[in-house]
């Protein structure tokens, strides 16, 4: 299921349609093994990102994506269930595609694979996990990309947060996981 919230302007909300996250979302579960499993979506502004950042991770800022994945009895989700829930922030994900010179719809897609990716356990706290996300955005993107007819989207390598300077940016900003 994909929100959008009513504080969004009309060039946000088209963004958010042209994205057709719903659609990408469910391929993305499938080809990873997890049909039946159903994930939200919240197209929020950078507003509600600060809250939420401020919420769950106690950093005062907005960020692009966050994942919150759901747990059952300590474990993983069950089959069927909702995986978690991601919130993405539509401001910054059209402030970022300007600067990578993408279309908004593209950066959209892009965040919403990070999350989803966070939802299944996947993380660049390490080299070798920035990796494999890497590796595993890319190959869902490209896959949605063939489905589309359009040419697969650039992913920039993820870097573990160790290795990033104080004064640089993440390509992607981590997802959170609330509990």
């Amino acid at each position: 299921m994909i929100q959008t919230v009513p504080s969004l302007a009309v060039s946000a909300r088209t963004a958010v349609a042209r994205a057709q996250l719903a659609g990408l979302l469910g391929r993305c579960l499938r080809s990873l093994g997890r049909s039946g499993w159903r994930v939200t979506c919240r197209c929020a502004d950078d507003r509600e990102l600060r809250a939420l950042s401020r919420a769950f991770l106690g950093e005062d800022r907005p960020t692009d994506v966050l994942a919150f994945p759901t747990r059952q009895d300590g474990g993983g989700p069950a089959h069927g269930s909702i995986l978690g829930d991601l919130a993405i922030s539509v401001e910054r994900a059209i402030s970022q595609a300007e600067v990578a010179d993408r279309p908004p719809e593209d950066e959209l897609r892009l965040l919403a694979v990070h999350g989803l990716l966070h939802l299944c356990g996947h993380d660049h706290d390490t080299a070798a996990r920035a990796l494999a996300m890497t590796r595993a955005t890319r190959r869902l993107l490209a896959a949605d990309a063939a489905r589309r007819d359009a040419a697969a989207p650039a992913v920039p390598a993820l870097v573990p947060p160790a290795t990033v300077g104080a004064d640089e940016q993440r390509p992607v900003a981590a997802g959170a996981d609330p509990g």
